[in-house]
Formats: structure tokens, sequence, C-alpha cells
């Protein structure tokens, strides 16, 4: 027997027997291959695709191995210096695919990178044997060599790791992948124990020819079902005459299926449309459980709809999926493509699944994306067969992705009415709070009212009996001072008129100490009325603008919405819809202008008590009024003029104040001036009565202002009784403002108008500022 052992592996390891060693290792993986190849042609698993990545790699190095081996032969490369250390890399190298071709049948970038650093490492290693043997290959021969028993020790050392790696995985066809691995095992260890003279083991090249067709096994780890082949003519003919079914049945005729599309059809609310379309999937598809999944903003995070359990016939509720415990099936969401996947025990799709649905094993799995004509995902449908433990073929897939088609305007219809519905909810709690801050102010405006009546109340009543007993005291006295004058009480004599002289005088004095103490009751009695005026009118103007404040966040979402419509991100507007959006658009900011005119109006009064005037840089002033009405005037084509004089010095004046003044000039003129016509800034300085003033013009090409309106264009609430002024642009609050914060910095404004030419509207400020043209004017009037 040792006899005929021999005779085989010196044939296996002189040519031309050795090149049989290489043949059949590259028959058994090129079978293997083929078997993988169209594996994964019929099934599309990820795993069979795996596997045909990893054959390829093992079958290229086996045939560089033939091709070495072969000019060897042929003496064209010398066989002794280079051959035995690239057989023992070679060895190396298919332990490393091996194990990871049985290990590792789902990507595993861990894997991936460990087997292609391991592979370097063979590289580098052979490197460096072929080196070392260029020195020894004369003296002795490589089997005799510290670099065989290293080759060796290390494939021991990766065999015994590979089937520990096995034996923790516990991957389908696992046992296979052990078993040729155990063969490895045995032919290193008998080298290693019988030490075989030579430069090539022959018992290690039988023990991996024994091995390698056990790779024959590595794709059919998975089944594929049986309605994935092809049909023949005559097979389909069959199922066409309904004849004797040649696989159970896979798509549903029940009335079932009927009533669900039926439910979906009638579907309206968006939190049940998800549980309708996967209840008619299932019925349809004969699926155990199907699921609806969504794509969300987060990076690590999707969403389950809702889902369907068949076998059950319950509606399943929908949860977070977290991507990373499901990582190929969100990758192929996020790309828009299918997922088809065996029940694999490695697969950490499939334990994430188990463990999200709380199932042992959820069976095979297929999955297709939810795609928009644009070819955006939506999300996707996904399907599981943990009961029947149906695998999902090709016909399948092309069945689902159809039905994913046609859901498309379904689900957009459902997030467009769940969008509208939050937004509803939104301004509903918007409207509320509203309602609540109105209530609030409103009470808070009759407290302060009533608290205002009641001490007014009793102040007056006690100042009007003050002075009422005043008065009447006033009259007595003199009364009494007519009689005594008259001599109608005290008869004249000598003895009696020093005291009647005396007592005249401290009547007298009283009577004027009583007539200051009613002067004083006067005052008081207008100071306390006018007090309740303005107490009364800074409540009120304090109602305005807070209800103006509150105002302004609804309008600011009705414009960004208005914005997002036009955009066209949420869909096409035609023609007539993006003019009325426009409108809406254009009346929205209207209204927010006039309720920043309110806010201003109601607190003007306020605020000229509060200006703070310091230097001002009029041309920043300017540069702001025309940035901030710069859409105004780009929207009309209008073209604007400014005359400045080359160096403006700082002017003392408050300057929000200042700011405001030409905003609303500006705004006034962009209105009055029609389109693509010209708007004149004119800044210039002169002096008035000893004291230096800077003159603002702005000039429009409006139709100009009637002779009889002038006086009425800075009037405040010239437009609740009147028509509007031809030539102004203004609300009629505008250019109240302009004139108030004009005069008070002690300046002046008025408008000149021609008709048909337009009108210029002007603005004298004192350069020094308004204190100090108090002070000069003051002083002037004095001299």
């Amino acid at each position: 027997m040792s006899v005929l052992f021999n005779k085989i592996f010196e044939t296996l390891i002189a040519p031309p027997g050795n090149m049989v060693y290489y043949i059949v290792l590259v028959i058994a993986i090129a079978s293997a291959l083929q078997s993988a190849f169209n594996h994964w042609r019929t099934s599309e698993y990820p795993q069979a695709r795996r596997a045909f990545v990893g054959l390829g790699i093992l079958l290229i190095a086996q045939v560089i191995m033939f091709m070495f081996s072969g000019l060897g032969w042929q003496h064209i490369i010398d066989p002794t210096s280079v051959l035995p250390p690239m057989d023992r890399a070679f060895v190396v190298f298919g332990i490393i695919w091996i194990t990871w071709l049985f290990g590792f049948p789902e990507p595993s970038r861990g894997a991936d990178a460990a087997a292609s650093l391991l592979s370097l490492l063979v590289l580098t290693a052979l490197g460096l044997s072929l080196l070392t043997w260029q020195t020894q290959s004369t003296l002795t021969t490589y089997n005799q060599t510290p670099d065989d028993f290293f080759w060796q020790t290390a494939s021991l050392l990766l065999i015994l790791g590979g089937m520990a790696i096995l034996f923790i995985r516990k991957p389908d066809g696992m046992w296979n992948g052990i078993i040729m691995l155990a063969l490895g095992f045995l032919g290193h260890v008998g080298h290693l124990l019988f030490q075989i003279n030579g430069n090539y083991s022959g018992i290690v090249r039988l023990a991996y020819m024994a091995a390698y067709p056990i790779l024959l096994t590595l794709p059919q780890r998975f089944s594929v079902s049986t309605s994935a082949v092809a049909a023949t003519p005559q097979r389909s003919a069959a199922m066409r005459q309904d004849s004797i079914p040649l696989e159970r049945r896979r798509y549903s005729t029940d009335p079932k299926t009927f009533h669900a599309m039926l439910a979906l059809a009638a579907e309206s609310n968006p939190t049940k449309v998800s549980q309708a379309i996967t209840r008619a999937i299932a019925q349809t598809l004969l699926a155990d459980l199907c699921f609806m999944i969504y794509l969300t903003d987060n990076n690590n995070q999707m969403v389950i709809a809702g889902g369907y359990d068949l076998i059950r016939e319950d509606n399943l509720d929908g949860g977070s999926l977290s991507k990373n415990s499901i990582p190929m099936l969100a990758n192929s969401l996020q790309r828009g493509r299918p997922l088809r996947m065996p029940a694999s025990s490695t697969s950490a799709d499939i334990k994430g699944l188990a463990e999200i649905l709380g199932l042992t094993n959820p069976g095979h799995l297929l999955s297709v994306p939810i795609l928009t004509p644009e070819k955006e995902s939506l999300g996707g449908l996904l399907l599981l067969s943990p009961y029947s433990d149906r695998t999902w073929t090709a016909e399948d897939q092309a069945f689902l992705a159809n039905i994913a088609t046609s859901l498309v305007p379904i689900i957009k219809r459902s997030q467009k009415m769940s969008k509208l519905e939050t937004q509803s909810d939104q301004a509903l709690v918007q409207v509320e709070r509203l309602e609540r801050r109105i209530s609030e102010l409103t009470q808070q405006l009759d407290a302060s009212r009533a608290e205002v009546q009641k001490s007014g109340s009793v102040e007056m009543a006690s100042l009007r009996a003050a002075q009422e007993e005043s008065q009447r005291i006033i009259e007595q006295l003199q009364l009494e001072s007519a009689e005594l004058r008259a001599g109608k009480k005290l008869q004249p004599s000598t003895s009696s008129t020093p005291q009647v002289e005396q007592d005249l005088k401290a009547t007298l004095q009283e009577m004027a100490h009583l007539q200051n103490q009613l002067a004083e009751a006067n005052m008081k009695m207008h100071e306390a009325e006018q007090g309740r005026v303005n107490v009364k009118s800074t409540e009120q103007a304090e109602v305005i603008a807070s209800i103006s404040q509150e105002l302004r966040q609804p309008l600011s979402s009705i414009v960004g919405y208005t914005d997002l419509l036009l955009g066209e991100s949420v869909g096409i507007l035609g023609a007539l819809q993006r003019k009325f959006v426009e409108r809406i658009k254009a009346s929205t900011e209207r209204i927010h202008n006039l309720t920043d005119d309110m806010i201003q109006i109601t607190t003007l009064e306020a605020g000229l008590n509060d200006l703070k005037p310091e230097a001002v840089d009029l041309n920043t002033i300017i540069d702001n009024a025309m940035t901030y009405t710069s859409t105004q005037v780009r929207e009309k084509n209008i073209s604007m003029h400014l005359e400045l004089p080359k160096k403006l010095s700082p002017i003392q004046a408050d300057r929000e104040a200042l700011q405001q003044i030409l905003i609303h000039l500006l705004q006034n003129a962009g209105s009055a001036t029609p389109f693509e016509g010209t708007i004149r800034l004119m800044v210039q300085t002169r002096t008035e009565d000893d004291l230096d003033y800077i003159l603002i013009q702005v000039a429009d090409t409006g139709v100009g202002i009637a002779a009889e309106d002038l006086p009425r264009v800075f009037t405040r609430l010239y437009r609740a009784d009147n028509v509007l002024i031809q030539g102004v642009g203004d609300t009629g609050v505008g250019l109240s403002i302009a004139k108030a914060l004009t005069e008070a910095q002690h300046g002046r404004i008025w408008v000149e108008s021609e008709n048909g030419v337009g009108s210029t509207f002007s603005v004298l400020l004192p350069i020094a500022g308004a204190a100090m043209a108090e002070k000069k004017l003051k002083a002037k009037g004095k001299k």
C-alpha cells in the first residue's frame, strides 16, 4: 500500500504528472464558478454573487500557478528556483479564500478587509521566500528548509482559524467547509510527520485534490424555487389550460384579495393607507408578512409605516428601523434597487429583522423600492416568509415591482394629506394660542381700565368736593367782604376800625390761599384726566402691538409656503396656478407691511420721547435704505439716480428714526413710480438762520399730486374717509410717521408736485442736532 501511495506522490510532484494536480483544481473551481454564476443569474441572491467573486479569485490564482508549472515543465523558467515557494504561497492563499467563501456568505467589510490584508501578507512572504531560496536551491531540497516549515505552520494555523470561524458563525453549509479544511489539515500534518524529501509535497497535493471538489456544493447552500426556472412551452401551455398545477399556487384569486383592493381604494385616512396597501399585497402575493417602509431624513433611521400578517389575518403596527441592523436592505432601498435574500443564518439583515419583529427566523426576504418617475426612492415593500418558507423568484420580484410603481400616486396622496393634516394641526394650535393671547390681553386691558376708572373716580370726586367747598367759602368771604365794605354789619367807629381792618386783611389772605388751592385742584383734575387718556392710549397701543406681533408668525408661514410652491419643489404649477400663488404672496407681503406700519404708528407717541441723537454716517443710512427697498425697485425695473456730495459730514440724529424716514420716502416713491420709471435721491447742505442743515430729497416720476390733495398727504388716517390720492403710493401711515419723526428732531418735511411729471418729498434736518438747534433758536428769540 505504501508503495502505491509513494508512486502517487511521485507522480503528483514530477512533471508532467504534477499538471494533473493543477488541472483537477482548475476544473473543480471552474465547475463551482459556473454553478455559482447560474445560481446568481437565477436567484439574484447577494450570496451567489459573492460566491462567484470568491471562486473567480481562486480560479485566477490556480490558473496562474498552472501556467508557471507549464513554463517550468518546458524549462522556459527555472522550475527549481521559482515554483516551490510559489506552490506553498498559493496553498496558503487558497486556505484564506476558502475560509472567506464558507464563513462569510453575506457582505462583510471586516471579512473582506481581513482576507485582502492576509493575501497581501502572503504575497510579501512569497517575495521574501523567493530571495532566501535562491541561495539554498543548489544545496538542499525545499522540503528541508525552514521556509517550508514556516509555510506548513502558517497553513495549519489558518486552517484551525478557519474552522473556528465556521464553528462560531455557523453559516449554511458550514460542514462542507469544515470537511474541506480538515482534508487540507490532514495533508499538512502528514507532510510534517513524514518529512518526504523533494521540492514539493505529494501528500498535501493529494489532500487538496480530494478537498477542492467540495467547492461544487458552495453555490447550492441556498435553495432556489423551481418557479425561478424558465417554463418550457409545454409547461406554459399546461398552465394556461388549467391542468394539474406544476407548483403550488403563488398568487391569490381569493375574494379576500378583491375586498382588500376595494378597501385600499376607499381608504382616505393617511395612517391607515399603509396598512391597506400591505394587506392588499399580502393577499395578492400570498406573502406571510408584508411591510411598507419609508425613508427618512435621518441617515440612520427608516420607518415601518405598517404591515400585515396573512396567516393571522392581523394588521401590524409600525415602528422605527435602525439602518445599522439591516445594512443590505437599507442600502438597496436608498439606491432604489430590489433585493432577494435567502434565510441565511449569518445574514445581519435576517438577524436584525428577527430581533425587530420578534421572530426566530423571518424566512426568505424580498424587497423592491418604490420609485417615482424621477427615480427618487420613497421607500420600499418588504415580503417575508417565516411560516411557509417560500423562496422568492424573479417573477415575484417583477410582479411586486409593478405593484410598487402603481402605488406611487397613492403614497404621494397619502403623504400630502398627512402633511396637510400636520399643517392644519399646527395652524389650529397657532389660532388657539392667538385666541388665548388675545383673551389674556383683553382681560389685562379691562382690568387696567377698571383700575384707572376706580382710582380716577375716587380722586376726581375728592377734588371736585374740595373745589366746591373752596368755591363756597370764597363766595361767602367775598359776600362778607362786600358787607364789611358797605358797613351793613359793622358801624364805623374809631375804636372798631383797626379791628375791622385786621379782620378784613385776614379774610383776604384766606381767600387768596383758597384761590391757590382751587387752582391747584384744577391742575390736578386736568392732570388726572390727561393721565386717564394717556394710560388708555398706552394700553391700547400695547394691545395692538402685541396682536400685530402675533400676526407676524402665521404671515411668515404663509410666505414660506408660497415660496415653496413657487419653487415647484412639491409639484409643477400651471400658469394660472402660479398667477394665483403670486397674488397670494403679494397680498400677504402687503398685509405684513401694513402690520409693521400698525406697530410703528401705535408705538410712535412713546417712541418720540426716546430719541437718542448720535453721530450718524448718512452714506450708511442711504445704503441700508436702498437695500431694504431693492426688491420693490427691482420688480418694477425702476432706475435709481443718486446725487450726493463728494463728502458728507456726520449728522447728529437718531439713527433708527433717520433710517425710517428715508425708507418710508423711498417706499412711497417706489409705489408711485410706474414700471421702468426713475427715482432720484438728492442730498445737499444749506444754511438757514446761521444753522447748517442737511436736505434730503426723493423725487419720483409718478402722475403727480393734485394741489387740493397736498394738505392731506401727511395726514395719518385720510384713507378711512377719503378716496386715494393720485400720485401717492404710501398707505397713509408711512408718510405720517416720517413727518412725526422729522419734526421730533426739529426738522421740516414738505412735498412739491407737478401733474404728469412727479412729486418731490423734501426733509430738512439740522446737522448739529435737535438740541443745538433748539438752543440757538431760543437764544435768537431772546435777542
